[in-house]
C-alpha cells in the first residue's frame, strides 16, 4: 500500500510538471471556500447592524447594556483564544509574511488557523452589533490568509506546492476580492500591500484565486457593485481645484486617524485600566453613547452612509457624522476587537467630500 501510494504521488508530481495549469488546483479549491464564506460574513455582518439599530430605534437605554457586553465579549474572545485576530487583519497577514517555513511555522500558525479565523469572525460581529464602526474588509483578508494557509498545510502532503507565502497572499487577493466584488481589487491590494519581490512566483496563483473568490462571491449573492449603481454626470475642469482640495482636507484628516490608532495610543489608552477588559467596556459605552447622542451613523462600517450620500438627494453628511464617524471607529480599534480600517476610511472621506461643490 505505501509503495502504490509513493508511486501515485510521483505519477501526480509528473503529471503536474507537464501540466503548470495543475499547480493552481488547490488555490481553487480554497478560492471557493473563500468566496462562501465571504457570503456567510456579509450577511451575519449586514445582520448584527440592523439588529443594532433596531434596539438603537426602539429600546435605546439598552444600548447602553449591550454595547458594553458585546465589546468585552468580542475583546476576551481574542484574549483567551487567538490574540493574533485583534485589529484590522492585514498587520497580522505582513507580519506572517516575513516569518520563514519551517523554522517558524509554530509562530505563523499562532496567526493564521481556523481558530483565528473563527475568532475573527466572531469578534467583529460582537462589535457591531454593540455600536461598533469597523468595517469587514480587513477581517476578510486575515480569514483568507487564514483558510489558503490551512488548506495549503493539507494539500503540501500530495500536491507539489509553493511556499507558504504564496497561499498567505493569495488568501488575502481572494478575501478582498470577496469583500469587494471585485476580482481585480484583490490583485491590486496583493501588488500594492504584500507581494513586494515575491509576486513573480506565483502571479497566476494570485490571479486566479482573486478571480474564483469574487466570482464566487458574485454567484452566491447575486451581481452588485459594492456601492451600488450610482449616476455620475460629466466633470467639469472646475471641480479639479475642489477635488485637490479635498485631497488635501483628507490628507490632513487621515494623520490623527491613523495616529489615534497607532500602539502608542492604544498603551497611552490603557494606563487609565486596571486590564483590557475594561477597556473594551469603556469604549463600548462610548461608542453607544456616539450613537445615541451625536449620530447614529456612526454604526457599522459605513457602507450606507456613502450609498446614501449618493443616492438620497436630501441626505447631507454634517459635522456630526464627520466627528462621530472618526470618534467612534478611533473607540472600536481601541477595544481590541477584531475589524477593519477600510470601510470607516472611505466613509470618512466621502462625507467630508460631499462638502465640496462640483
Amino acid at each position: 500500500m505505501i509503495s502504490f501510494l509513493r508511486k501515485l504521488r510521483e505519477s501526480l508530481h509528473q503529471q503536474i510538471k507537464e501540466n503548470p495549469v495543475l499547480e493552481s488546483f488547490p488555490y481553487w479549491v480554497a478560492g471557493f471556500l473563500v468566496g462562501g464564506l465571504a457570503i456567510i460574513y456579509s450577511e451575519s455582518f449586514d445582520a448584527a447592524i440592523r439588529l443594532c439599530r433596531w434596539v438603537l430605534t426602539e429600546h435605546t437605554s439598552w444600548l447602553f447594556i449591550l454595547a458594553p457586553i458585546c465589546f468585552v465579549l468580542g475583546r476576551w474572545l481574542v484574549e483567551k483564544y487567538a490574540p493574533a485576530a485583534g485589529g484590522s487583519g492585514v498587520p497580522q497577514v505582513i507580519q506572517a509574511l516575513s516569518l520563514e517555513s519551517p523554522r517558524q511555522n509554530s509562530e505563523i500558525e499562532s496567526i493564521l488557523s481556523i481558530q483565528v479565523a473563527s475568532i475573527v469572525f466572531l469578534s467583529s460581529i460582537l462589535c457591531i452589533l454593540g455600536s461598533g464602526a469597523l468595517g469587514r474588509e480587513g477581517p476578510m483578508v486575515h480569514i483568507g490568509a487564514c483558510l489558503f494557509y490551512v488548506v495549503g498545510k493539507k494539500f503540501s502532503r500530495i500536491w507539489p506546492v509553493l511556499e507558504h507565502r504564496s497561499w498567505i497572499m493569495a488568501g488575502a487577493a481572494a478575501g478582498i476580492a470577496a469583500a469587494f466584488n471585485a476580482p481585480l481589487a484583490g490583485v491590486v491590494f496583493v501588488l500594492e500591500e504584500l507581494a513586494q519581490q515575491h509576486f513573480h512566483r506565483f502571479k497566476t496563483a494570485v490571479l486566479t484565486a482573486a478571480i474564483i473568490g469574487g466570482v464566487v462571491s458574485q454567484w452566491l449573492s447575486g451581481r452588485y457593485l459594492f456601492l451600488g449603481y450610482p449616476k455620475l454626470g460629466v466633470v467639469p475642469l472646475s471641480a479639479i481645484p475642489w477635488s485637490l482640495g479635498l485631497g488635501v482636507l483628507a490628507g490632513i484628516v487621515s494623520v490623527p486617524f491613523l495616529l489615534m490608532g497607532s500602539p502608542k495610543v492604544r498603551i497611552w489608552f490603557g494606563r487609565y485600566f486596571h486590564s483590557r477588559i475594561q477597556i473594551a467596556a469603556v469604549t463600548g459605552i462610548l461608542t453607544a453613547s456616539i450613537a445615541v447622542f451625536l449620530n447614529s451613523d456612526s454604526i457599522g462600517g459605513g457602507v450606507s452612509v456613502i450609498q446614501a450620500l449618493l443616492f438620497q438627494p436630501d441626505y447631507r453628511a454634517d459635522w456630526t457624522l464627520v466627528v462621530a464617524r472618526f470618534l467612534a471607529t478611533t473607540l472600536s480599534h481601541l477595544s481590541g476587537c477584531a475589524g477593519g480600517f477600510l470601510a470607516p476610511s472611505l466613509t470618512l472621506g466621502a462625507a467630508i467630500g460631499s462638502w465640496f461643490p462640483l
